[in-house]
């Protein structure tokens, strides 16, 4: 366990002794005297030295070698080390007393010898002279000794004042016990006890604050005082993911099968043509796609025998229109979609191709076509969950990046910003979910805010504060920062505030202007101050009319009020 040591100064009162041991941090406590340690020869300031210890709930040890200190601490039970390396102990009664020793001992000591001698004063000094031996004679002239230099008043038996002891024993005792008391009650109600409350009624005024500044995420840029603020970013990225409903219906059934009739109306070329995959054939709006590639031919080749390959174009196309003569060719199709609806009877209406120039019917039925609807994900539902997590997550993501930010940083709430990166989901858009399963959502989001040197922030403040001369800032709301906005070559806004400006004045400027002195003169003092209001000072006890020398008794209360 730690212990303090203090070494007590020559110069140093009681008082002094037990402020120190008041002050003290440590449990332990030893007191080293000085060589001339007059204030540790009395047993009532040794007694106001323990009780000390034993109000403040610390052990008080006394390093000394000095035998009367000693024989004071072994009365009152107190701890004595004769350095600070070996173990305390409390000392016996069994020293003596030395030639400055306190006169109560030495009454104490006589009163204890009357009591044993009963008999006559002569026939006891016959009786003692008979039994003492040698040593224990040694010891009655040495006490005899120390008797007369304590001085006459106590030296001669005779003397009224042992007599009246020895005869009021009782009476002695309560009066030496009351002395006591009334010394201790003294030193407690003028010295110990005396404090001061110090209560200023500061008149202060309110003002707010807005300035334009600026902001950098290069710190070389950063120039506070002049409004340019170094910014840091604090991000924290969560990967969130969540079950959603997919809304969407697909058809996966098989698709219809079939054969169309494909004929020109006019020959394009008498040597024939073809269609490829791919060409589209509808009937009342449902679509049916070529599956194979077809060569158109003659449908007659002995009416289109007047053909010559002589004939140009024209002449060739005439002949063969007037013959009936027409290319055509049979072309298998699929539907575009599965579904029974595509499920169609052969027939030559209602058919289009999708190439001009180019008729086409059906001899037979489209068949095969099956419905089977299924859930797919759609990208309505994909936006959907997207805002959801956004709506219900945003406030709880801001506190939880606040959590990662210092508590001595300014933080720049309009800075704040959520970024949802591009979802992932399974199954993907257009892809069916199968059943007895959902649908889920993966995105990654980061969350961001911007924080600057609060200390840099308040010193600006303090700077730029219109604020008159011998007055300081009391107290400031919470800065914040309005308009926050990326510009070229940075980040802008407005900084704003409001604070209660005052007399600068201090705790500890004021003690030093009142410690030791009148109540009245503390109250001129203080008054006289700019900005001062009232004044009132109050004591611990009803006869104190100055302020006590000591910082540690003294309160100082501001209280503010507007002008």
């Amino acid at each position: 366990m730690n212990k303090d040591v203090i070494y007590i100064e020559p110069e140093d009162d009681i008082t002094d002794i037990i402020t120190k041991i008041e002050n003290s941090k440590e449990k332990i406590i030893a007191l080293v005297p000085p060589k001339k340690a007059g204030v540790f020869r009395s047993i009532v300031n040794i007694k106001l030295i323990a009780k000390a210890g034993a109000g403040a709930e610390k052990t008080i040890v006394l390093v000394t070698t000095d035998p009367s200190i000693i024989k004071l601490a072994a009365g009152v039970k107190l701890p004595v080390t004769k350095n600070l390396k070996t173990a305390p102990a409390i000392p016996t009664e069994e020293d003596e007393i030395e030639e400055d020793g306190e006169i109560e001992e030495v009454v104490e000591e006589a009163l204890e010898e009357e009591e044993i001698n009963e008999e006559p004063e002569e026939e006891a000094e016959a009786v003692e002279e008979k039994a003492e031996e040698p040593e224990e004679k040694a010891k009655k002239a040495k006490k005899n000794e120390k008797k007369e230099k304590a001085g006459g008043f106590l030296a001669n038996a005779k003397n009224p004042a042992l007599v009246w002891i020895r005869e009021h024993k009782k009476a002695s005792a309560g009066i030496g016990a009351g002395l006591v008391l009334l010394i201790l009650v003294g030193v407690w109600a003028f010295a110990i006890a005396p404090a001061a409350t110090i209560t200023l009624s500061l008149r202060t005024i309110k003002n707010n604050f807005s300035e334009n500044v600026t902001f950098t995420e290069n710190a070389l840029e950063e120039d506070a005082s002049a409004g340019k603020f170094y910014l840091t970013q604090y991000k924290v990225e969560n990967v969130i993911d969540v079950e959603f409903e997919a809304t969407g219906e697909k058809n996966v059934g098989e698709k219809a099968k079939g054969e169309v009739v494909v004929y020109a109306n006019l020959v394009y070329s008498p040597r024939g043509g073809s269609t490829n995959i791919g060409n589209t054939f509808t009937n009342n709006g449902l679509s049916f796609v070529a599956t194979d590639g077809t060569t158109l031919s003659y449908t007659d080749a002995k009416s289109c025998e007047n053909v010559d390959d002589d004939m140009d174009l024209s002449e060739a196309m005439a002949e063969l229109y007037d013959n009936g003569c027409r290319l055509s060719a049979r072309v298998k199709v699929e539907a575009a979609a599965p579904g029974t609806a595509y499920n169609l009877e052969a027939t030559s209406a209602g058919w289009r191709a999708s190439s001009s120039g180019v008729q086409v019917y059906s001899d037979s039925a489209m068949t095969g076509g099956t419905d089977k609807i299924v859930k797919i994900v759609t990208q309505s539902d994909i936006d959907k969950a997207l805002d959801s997590i956004e709506t219900a997550s945003v406030e709880e993501k801001k506190e939880k990046l606040l959590e990662t930010v210092p508590e001595d940083d300014f933080v720049i709430d309009a800075s704040f910003s959520q970024v949802v990166g591009e979802a992932e989901t399974t199954p993907k858009v257009g892809e069916e979910v199968a059943e007895g399963s959902v649908a889920k959502l993966s995105v990654k989001t980061t969350d961001s805010i911007f924080t600057i040197d609060k200390t840099k922030v308040e010193e600006f403040i303090t700077e730029k504060a219109k604020i008159n001369d011998g007055y300081k800032i009391f107290s400031m709301d919470d800065p914040f920062i309005e308009n926050f906005m990326r510009v070229e070559s940075g980040y802008t806004g407005k900084l704003k505030t409001s604070y209660v400006a005052g007399p600068k004045l201090t705790e500890n400027d004021v003690v030093e202007i009142v410690k030791g002195k009148g109540f009245g003169t503390a109250q001129h003092d203080l008054g006289s101050i700019d900005g001062m209001g009232t004044v009132r000072i109050d004591g611990s006890m009803p006869w104190m009319n100055s302020v006590p020398n000591n910082p540690e008794k003294i309160t100082v209360i501001f209280e503010t009020a507007e002008k």
